[in-house]
């Protein structure tokens, strides 16, 4: 509908997807010489409906790919056009953005830069329903009465990527890595949203038990699919997970009725229009049911299960294969679950595993044994594990562990060997990266230390350290990060385009085991800039104070952002000058005062200071401070000014972005620290940075000491 959100998502879709934007409306003015309304008013509602269905025969001809396309919502009204998209809809994605009604109403208001609809907004609402779902094989709930409002950039980017395949790190299993669902079991997962980071630490998935789902008012044990799509909404909001989609019947352990083999597959499609990552589905249902969801799923994918609760299922016999046989051939995932009476039935379990998995082309495992006996099966499964949490009303099985409590265990068996972590640099006593990466360690139960290794060079103590067996990794700091590159056997491009390296990754390549140069810094940057202005979009200019190795990751940051111009500024010009030659291919503009710009430039949007703070002044520059102008910032527009300084919390440039521009979001060197350490931490552990434990036990030992 209009007003439903099209080209806001539309605009954020193409970005994420790097593909260009076309507004049909525009589209339409552009090719007809004359607005939309106009041309409504002067050749009444019949013929833009014409001449839009045959735009949109255009769009789909000229450039139905590689484009996001938004259409008005009455291209529904024209029978023509809705088998055009129907057609489309066999190939690619096609999204209907739903907002509530009532919403929409409000929103539009005494709108007149569109054409009016001569009815009331609610009847061509109800007209168009059954065609806009009719049409499009995709929904996107666009309600900004969801948790957190209108919906977030990272909902968007995550929605479009998996509806059109794009790579999307948080959605893979990765082969070779051990990964972890959570398992929800609230009848409403609304109240329990706010605990959601918490519940969902360490693990890469959340699944949602639809079955256990009940509106406070429902007499039906068959939750509606407009409370399931509001709670599926409601998740995507708070978390950008894939979702797990159950629907479990008595008879396997849940509280599906076990004779609504129908409404549980009709729930099931819904899962695949909503864009969830995978729908568990069970064997034993209709193979009718099973294959024709299968192709509606897209790049969902179908986690294909069977359970045993009777205790008489043996792993090595004949029913076991057999059941293997066909989930394998059902789905993308193959799922068993049994019962284990005693310890053997979980060597059994391996057994089964190994045999399956040297089979040609094997699709990935979730084997588990259930019950208190079989949590060794739980502990030793590699793919997709579900998980419990203390704070969660129960347990969605039982024997369920915690993802802590696994990784505590796997140590202890040898699967999980602990790894020493370090900061090489001088001088390091005071620096909060011991207590971040050791934070995340302790609530992830994870076995590894990080220690401080201060010298006075890069000489014995920290080859040492970086030869021994049971190094991990470390972070390298001031005036180490260039001395250490000699002593590393690769570099990532960050690294080298940078000229520093302030990260190094222990790994093995076949045999070899390879240090690896890292650089965190322009990621922590870049993050920092990126979350406090999500909309910004790439900035018309932007500055950098300081020529030093920090000024590098910087200028580095802005160019991943698209900064179209990039202003640099030193004391020493020379310096300067090095570091614009460093990067002959960018927008960096060397600058000598920052009382004006260029006149051809606009005023920059970002700010990123690398030099100490006492480094600059807003007050007596006769003590070889750099002087920050009020001409510093255009207070008329909003921006993002970072000071790379670590103390004290608030310098002399975030005192006057404070009192000169208010609107301006101000970034302290602490929290460029803490984003560049959430980096280094899943890069050394493979596993999701419990980022808000980290940052409040970070910043209250920050402003402790401060």
């Amino acid at each position: 509908m209009r007003g439903s959100g099209k080209s806001h998502i539309g605009k954020i879709a193409a970005a994420t997807l790097s593909r260009s934007f076309i507004d049909a409306d525009e589209y339409f003015e552009a090719k007809h010489k004359v607005g939309v309304r106009e041309f409504v008013r002067g050749n009444g509602w019949p013929a833009f409906r014409a001449a839009e269905t045959e735009n949109l025969k255009e769009l789909i001809r000229d450039v139905g790919s590689g484009c996001v396309i938004s259409m008005g919502g009455g291209i529904v009204e024209t029978p023509e056009a809705r088998e055009i998209l129907k057609k489309y809809a066999k190939t690619g994605p096609v999204v209907h953005v739903i907002r509530d009604i009532t919403d929409i109403i409000t929103y539009l208001g005494d709108e007149t830069a569109r054409p009016a609809y001569g009815e009331p907004v609610i009847e061509v609402y109800k007209r168009r329903e059954p065609w806009f779902a009719e049409c499009a094989n995709y929904d996107f709930i666009n309600n900004p009465e969801l948790a957190g409002g209108e919906a977030t950039n990272a909902e968007i980017s995550r929605f479009f990527k998996h509806i059109t395949g794009q790579p999307n790190l948080a959605a893979n299993v990765a082969p070779g890595k051990r990964s972890y669902f959570l398992s929800l079991t609230y009848p409403d997962v609304t109240p329990a949203l706010r605990h959601l980071p918490d519940l969902t630490t360490g693990v890469d998935a959340v699944e949602l038990r639809v079955d256990l789902l009940r509106a406070p008012d429902a007499l039906s044990a068959i939750p509606s699919q407009s409370y399931v799509t509001r709670q599926v909404a409601e998740l995507r909001r708070t978390t950008s997970l894939p979702i797990v989609f159950t629907v479990r019947t008595i008879a396997q352990g849940g509280a599906f009725p076990d004779n609504a083999e129908g409404d549980a597959f009709e729930l099931l499609k819904l899962a695949l229009r909503l864009g969830v990552e995978y729908v568990d589905v069970e064997i034993s249902a209709s193979e009718k049911f099973i294959t024709e969801l299968a192709s509606h799923k897209g790049f969902s994918q179908i986690v294909a299960s069977w359970h045993d609760w009777s205790g008489k299922m043996k792993w090595n016999e004949d029913a076991v294969r057999s059941k293997y046989a066909i989930a394998a051939r059902l789905g993308d995932i193959v799922k068993i679950v049994g019962k284990a009476n005693t310890l053997q039935d979980n060597f059994a379990l391996y057994d089964f595993v190994a045999r399956a998995n040297a089979q040609p082309d094997a699709k990935p495992i979730i084997a588990i044994n259930m019950g208190v006996e079989g949590q060794m099966s739980r502990i030793l499964n590699a793919t997709l594990s579900p998980v419990t949490h203390p704070l969660l009303p129960s347990k969605a099985a039982p024997g369920q562990l915690s993802f802590a409590q696994i990784q505590k265990a796997l140590h202890l068996l040898g699967q999980l060997p602990a790894r020493r972590y370090f900061l090489f640099g001088n001088p390091i006593a005071h620096s909060m990266s011991p207590t971040l990466h050791n934070t995340g360690f302790e609530v992830l139960g994870l076995p590894h230390t990080y220690e401080l290794l201060e010298t006075t060079d890069v000489g014995e103590e920290i080859k040492a350290a970086l030869a021994a067996p049971d190094f991990g990794g470390a972070s390298v700091t001031i005036p180490f990060k260039l001395d250490v590159i000699p002593l590393l056997d690769k570099l990532s491009p960050a690294a080298e385009a940078i000229g520093a390296v302030n990260t190094i990754v222990a790994s093995i390549e076949g045999e070899n085991r390879i240090l690896y140069g890292d650089n965190t810094d322009w990621l922590g940057i870049r993050e920092s800039i990126r979350s406090r202005a999500p909309s910004m979009g790439a900035p018309a200019a932007a500055l950098v104070i300081g020529a030093g190795g920090t000024a590098r990751a910087a200028i580095y940051a802005l160019q991943s952002l698209g900064a179209q111009r990039i202003y640099l500024f030193n004391r020493t010009t020379s310096k300067a000058q090095a570091l614009v030659d460093a990067f002959p291919n960018s927008p960096v503009q060397l600058i000598e005062t920052l009382n004006a710009w260029p006149a051809e430039g606009p005023a920059p949007t970002v700010i990123v200071s690398t030099v100490p703070a006492n480094a600059t002044t807003t007050g007596d520059p006769s003590t070889g401070a750099v002087l920050l102008p009020l001409a510093l910032f255009d207070s008329s527009a909003n921006g993002v000014v970072v000071d790379m300084a670590y103390k004290p919390a608030e310098t002399p440039l975030l005192s006057l972005a404070k009192s000169a521009a208010p609107t301006w979001a101000r970034v302290m060197g602490v929290e460029v620290l803490l984003e560049q350490g959430y980096v280094q931490f899943e890069t050394w552990t493979g596993r999701r940075c419990p980022k808000h434990i980290i940052a409040k036990r970070v910043l209250d030992k920050y402003f402790a000491a401060a």
